[in-house]
């Protein structure tokens, strides 16, 4: 399911006021594919300074107003603006936030979205959020991406480099901790119908091979970093793969890691 209709009209008219500064990320880049499993309903600004959150509001409500969106304020601080956005009896939430500059790759240009976090900061991203809160939301895309992305403790060994007061065993522990819900939030969920029991056996499958992968190929490699292969896609590895894969840690603003020739 790609991202809604009605989000993708906000989004096509803020997209001019995109830039490396002021980007979409969250689950509205995870979700961005045609045949992605979940559709995606709410839109996340992130920028890397409190001032350029206070330049995109100060650019973005005037357009949205302009072109006959309503714009309610829910909740506003100098780091997070939260508001819902109705035209036409269609609503959806947009939030715009502070969120540091840390991250593995660099913001990259979209012809949709104007520019957007990387889909792989942006999974180490749901991660965090799936230790930091319990929605369905966090732990049905973090299956998706299981599944048919990356593994789960890939995943999460890179995301442990984004906080220091974590560890991919710990993550693994938060994580373990969601997998209960009830049937109205699976009924809330924008997607086709879930099995909750098929889900709870990949979400166990899941986290049963991140502690396996931790603890035999990875027991002596420093977490927090990706393992690129060499078209520099992130793969999973393995005792075969791991000597042929490039680790690449986060920094500020993110980076390509660069191939130099000596001699």
């Amino acid at each position: 399911m790609p991202i809604g209709p009605f989000e993708q009209q906000v989004l096509g008219l803020l997209a001019a006021h995109r830039n490396p500064e002021s980007y979409i990320g969250g689950a509205t880049v995870l979700n961005q594919s045609p045949d992605s499993a979940r559709r995606s309903e709410d839109i996340d600004v992130f920028h890397d300074t409190e001032s350029a959150l206070r330049d995109a509001l100060d650019k973005d409500l005037p357009l949205l107003e302009k072109n006959g969106y309503q714009v309610r304020t829910l909740f506003s601080t100098p780091s997070f603006h939260r508001a819902v956005v109705k035209k036409c009896q269609q609503a959806t939430k947009l939030e715009w936030l502070y969120d540091s500059a840390f991250r593995f790759f660099p913001i990259e240009p979209d012809s949709k979205l104007g520019y957007r976090l990387n889909f792989w900061d942006a999974a180490t991203n749901k991660v965090l959020a799936g230790v930091g809160r319990r929605e369905i939301r966090d732990y049905m895309d973090l299956i998706e991406l299981h599944q048919s992305q990356l593994s789960l403790g890939a995943l999460v060994w890179a995301a442990a480099g984004k906080d220091p007061g974590l560890n991919p065993h710990f993550i693994c522990n938060e994580l373990a901790r969601t997998h209960r819900y009830s049937p109205p939030e699976y009924e809330s969920l924008h997607m086709n119908p879930v099995d909750p029991e098929d889900a709870r056996k990949q979400w166990r499958d899941a986290l049963s091979e991140a502690e396996i992968l931790f603890d035999t190929v990875l027991k002596d490699a420093p977490f927090g970093c990706f393992f690129l292969d060499v078209n520099r896609k992130p793969q999973c590895p393995t005792m075969e793969s791991l000597s042929a894969l490039t680790p690449h840690a986060g920094s500020l603003g993110g980076c390509w890691p660069q191939v130099v020739k000596t001699g």
